[in-house]
């Protein structure tokens, strides 16, 4: 299966576009410039990228006087040339993330075994040198005219949950000192994520104080709404460096909007309009920016990988990396809804008109995650062979507001198995599949869904789980730091994945180093499923990879799904012929 080149963390200087291009040679940094194209921003080989707060993020900075990344082997700071790479800092135990240029500094997130600090390293000397510390999490350093601005959270919170987003006087020289601190926004009810000082000095962030995930301006003194709306504009912050707007020269502001399971590209103008830009893309990763008077994004459609676009503010766009999108948009899945739950339904490859087939329901990974409306190889891989997926936006999911996302908290291996289970039912009601040809699958979160979803009284023929969580409790024990609040709070009420309550067939696969979802649970419940008779299959794969995506280790996976489900419809079919 050919795995496209994966883009990430796009950013703009002077307009110049940087991104890290991931394929077999690891993340690369690339550059593109009007002029030049698309060249290597850092000798190739080097990888950037890093793990703090387990998911990492914001690895590279650059400023007129230079380009830094992080190493993904070794975690430092380098200077970057495509020719060479030269260390700023000492190899450390402590893990960089979120740089940012700050006249002749680069500031950081620093996580550290005892919480975060914010950082300064000299760009000359590579001196590091503290500016704020926490013994619970921070991020999204934003200096700006004397100011530096950063989000904080508590240890048992997550940042789409409870943060706050703070302002302290700070000069732009190496040494200088900080002020006491300004709460602008946030609180124990308040998500506020993504923190942007604007052109116009002001203060831009995305809060959820309505239930919604919407912009805001704070000008010294009040905060204002730019424009409300009933529609998340920012995703769940998983990863550092985040910016779902930008700013044009204009004045107007581009904003990435989540709603009815697709991405939107809205211009807010100054005196407040806002206007859909007509475009066929319906996924774009947070990561907006602007390049004269454009506007930058990794955008993707149904039927195209993610891509690197260039778009007008009339809807005029051109691909600098990836693929052209088609002209035909006939060839989307279907946005469907049952009951208040939002899925998409993929046809099999072959189907034309009315059809009927074998369908794997998909439960997400996260669970505070949200399905993509954009071409998946592993879904073509599926409906290549006869197979419908059905990806179902359970309760829990990002993107339907802030009710929604935490409907989940004390109620998981509930609602979100009896979500999957409404869109299964109504799926073979409507006459799409048959009892004995639905299945569900998931990772990691979404496979302890679809372990728990395997029951006799559910609709399921059979339940395959990447990586899953089998014991919460045992996980929130094992889980990163950064997770550790979101798994208490899903582990609440949840109860550990039974062998004795699997009552269909189950394939389990795992990573046997998993950092995130301990594999030696999944190896002691099939050892459970093996003494009890239960028919079951297990794929050990010698990774600490959780995803499971490098390519080599998603063919097997692949393959192992199809055997297995392949395996319980000719079983079916046997049962029908006697």
């Amino acid at each position: 299966m050919a795995i496209p080149a994966a883009y990430d963390g796009l950013f703009s200087h002077a307009g110049s576009l940087f991104w890290i291009q991931s394929s077999g040679a690891g993340d690369q940094l690339v550059k593109w410039t009007a002029r030049d194209g698309v060249a290597f921003a850092a000798p190739q080989g080097f990888a950037v990228g890093n793990d703090t707060h387990a998911y990492g993020g914001g690895s590279v900075a650059v400023s007129a006087d230079g380009v830094w990344g992080i190493s993904s082997r070794d975690g430092r700071i380098h200077r970057l040339s495509p020719a060479e790479a030269t260390p700023l800092t000492e190899a450390s135990a402590d893990r960089f993330g979120d740089l940012v240029v700050s006249g002749e500094a680069v500031l950081a997130l620093c996580e550290t075994t005892s919480g975060d600090r914010l950082v300064e390293v000299d760009t000359s000397t590579g001196h590091v040198r503290e500016l704020w510390k926490s013994s619970s999490f921070l991020a999204s350093p934003q200096p700006r005219n004397g100011y530096l601005a950063w989000l904080s959270w508590d240890a048992d919170q997550m940042p789409w949950d409870s943060t706050e987003l703070w302002v302290a006087q700070y000069g732009s020289h190496p040494g200088s000192s900080l002020g006491t601190p300004v709460l602008v926004a946030g609180g124990l009810s308040e998500s506020v994520v993504e923190p942007q000082w604007g052109p116009d000095g002001d203060l831009y962030f995305v809060s959820d104080r309505t239930g919604w995930l919407n912009l805001y301006r704070w000008d010294g003194d009040r905060t204002s709404a730019v424009a409300p709306m009933a529609a998340d504009c920012a995703a769940a912050p998983w990863e550092l460096g985040y910016r779902s707007y930008a700013f044009l020269e204009d004045g107007a502001v581009a904003v990435r909007v989540r709603q009815d399971l697709q991405d939107r590209l809205v211009l807010i103008h100054e005196d407040g309009r806002s206007d859909n830009v007509d475009l066929p893309y319906t996924a774009i990763k947070p990561y907006l920016c602007s390049v004269n008077n454009t506007i930058a994004m990794i955008a993707a459609t149904p039927t195209t990988a993610p891509s690197v676009v260039l778009v007008e503010r009339d809807g005029s766009y051109s691909v600098i990396a990836g693929q052209e999108p088609p002209q035909n948009k006939s060839d989307q899945p279907e946005r469907l809804s049952v009951a208040g739950i939002d899925f998409l339904l993929h046809p099999p490859a072959d189907a034309a008109g009315t059809w009927k087939a074998p369908i794997i329901v998909r439960a997400h990974p996260g669970p505070t995650d949200e399905i993509s409306l954009r071409r998946d190889p592993q879904t073509d891989f599926f409906t290549r062979h006869g197979f419908a997926v059905a990806d179902v936006d359970y309760r829990g999911s990002t993107g339907h507001g802030r009710k929604f996302r935490r409907s989940l908290y004390g109620r998981w291996g509930t609602y979100d198995v009896a979500d999957c289970v409404t869109v299964a039912r109504h799926l073979i009601a409507v006459g799409l599949t048959s009892a004995t040809e639905i299945f569900i699958c998931g990772s990691s979160a979404g496979g302890y869904t679809a372990l728990r979803a395997a029951t006799s009284s559910g609709p399921f023929r059979a339940a395959a789980a990447r990586s899953p969580i089998i014991d919460p409790r045992t996980w929130e024990a094992t889980v990163p730091r950064f997770q550790r609040a979101h798994a208490s709070a899903l582990a609440d009420g949840a109860i550990a994945v039974s062998a004795v309550d699997i009552e269909r067939p189950a394939l389990l696969v795992h990573g046997l180093h998993d950092p995130i979802t301990p594999a030696q649970d999944t190896l002691e419940l099939a050892a459970r499923l093996d003494a009890q008779g239960a028919d079951h299959e297990l794929l050990i794969l010698n990774t600490s990879s959780h995803t499971l995506s490098a390519p080599d280790l998603t063919a097997k996976v692949l393959d192992a799904e199809l055997s297995f489900f392949r395996r319980m419809l000719g079983q079916s079919e046997s049962a029908k012929r006697t």
